[in-house]
């Protein structure tokens, strides 16, 4: 089944980017804000990095939960079971006794 595989490199590829986008955001307070220099930083604008994380981090995280979902279900690798693919060992034969002889 290619999708199932398709689903694992998505789902891998998600928490990667997951975890990126939780340990980029920054903190709730920086060490310049402590000394009264809070201004803002201008690549994205004075909230526009932090709102960009928080979408990407909300957004990678339902893929995580969504996918983590899917996997859960029976039937999606495979069979539910695999004691369903054990098959019956064949009968053992036992070599046939002779009965005692009457005067022994």
């Amino acid at each position: 089944m290619w999708w199932v595989d398709v689903l694992i490199a998505l789902y891998v590829l998600d928490c990667l980017l997951l975890i990126a986008a939780v340990l980029l955001q920054p903190g709730k307070a920086d060490a310049a804000a402590l000394f009264g220099g809070g201004g803002s930083q201008t690549a994205f604008g004075p909230r526009g990095a932090q709102h960009f994380l928080g979408w990407v981090t909300i957004v990678t995280a339902a893929i995580f939960m969504g996918l983590g979902l899917i996997f859960s279900f029976p039937n999606v690798f495979g069979p539910a079971s695999v004691v369903r693919e054990v098959k019956e060992p064949p009968p053992v034969e036992r070599p046939a006794q002779t009965p005692p002889a009457p005067g022994k």
